[in-house]
């Protein structure tokens, strides 16, 4: 195995955003970053290039689970050039433990990796189908309860994103039953017929969005910090903010 210096410009670096890279092994000066990741012997100068993307990937993504910035990384360049060793490339390529080997949440490797980029996306998007497609993502990716048993109570958050996602995705003019019953007990006045009520279905996502992502960012912090996050999957996720009518849910104003 050998050894490579990776650099790469990250605009917008804050004081923060530094000491988090650092952390990970990351040296900083202004807006260069640099790292060293060992090479393995089999591997070819494309796949190895390509891990050292994902890398740097995978840091900024913790990155904006971390502070809600997603930062891009430019000007990437690795010395000594990889062109320049003659290896035998290998028939398939295996993920391999990334440097720093006892870096924080990194043990999990390839289920962080798709949990963090989902939750780039879903933080960031301003549709809101896409936004509870990638929550729901992360929920089964981290392999957290998403069962509504107790149909007398408020769904349970990650079954509430879900219900959610299956009443906003799928095409059968009519839900299965279970969605059904979330939507009565949020309200009698917001029919099923995802055709004739897609405006409202939509506007119930709106309002619950807020408090269903908060409660999926802990499920992103419990893979990316050293404490256990409680994740109260138990309990639904706040209800705060909003009234719930005859006409549906509605902001909460006082007076």
């Amino acid at each position: 195995m050998s050894n490579y210096v990776v650099t790469c410009e990250i605009p917008g670096l804050t004081s923060l955003h530094s000491t988090l890279l650092e952390q990970g092994g990351c040296r900083i000066a202004d807006e260069k970053v640099e790292f060293e990741l060992a090479r393995n012997c089999d591997e070819s100068s494309d796949e190895f290039r390509n891990r050292c993307a994902r890398w740097i990937s995978r840091e900024l993504s913790r990155l904006n689970a971390l502070t809600n910035k997603l930062l891009k990384a430019t000007s990437i360049n690795i010395e000594p050039s990889p062109g320049g060793i003659t290896i035998k490339p290998s028939a398939g390529w295996a993920h391999q433990k990334q440097f720093p080997p006892s870096h924080v949440g990194w043990e999990e490797e390839e289920a962080l990796e798709f949990i963090l980029s989902a939750w780039d996306v879903a933080s960031h998007t301003e549709d809101l189908v896409l936004c509870f497609v990638m929550l729901d993502t992360i929920c089964e990716a981290a392999e957290v309860t998403q069962n509504w048993v107790d149909k007398s109570k408020w769904p349970p958050r990650f079954a509430e994103v879900r219900l959610i996602r299956n009443l906003l995705v799928h095409g059968i003019k009519t839900p299965k039953p279970q969605v059904r019953e979330y939507l009565e007990f949020c309200t009698n006045s917001i029919d099923s017929n995802r055709y004739e009520n897609r405006y409202q279905h939509l506007e119930l996502a709106r309002f619950r969005c807020s408090h269903l992502k908060s409660a999926v960012w802990k499920v992103v912090m419990n893979k990316v910090v050293e404490d256990e996050v409680d994740l109260l999957s138990e309990d639904p996720a706040s209800l705060r903010g909003i009234l719930l009518i005859d006409k549906g849910p509605h902001p909460f104003t006082s007076g």
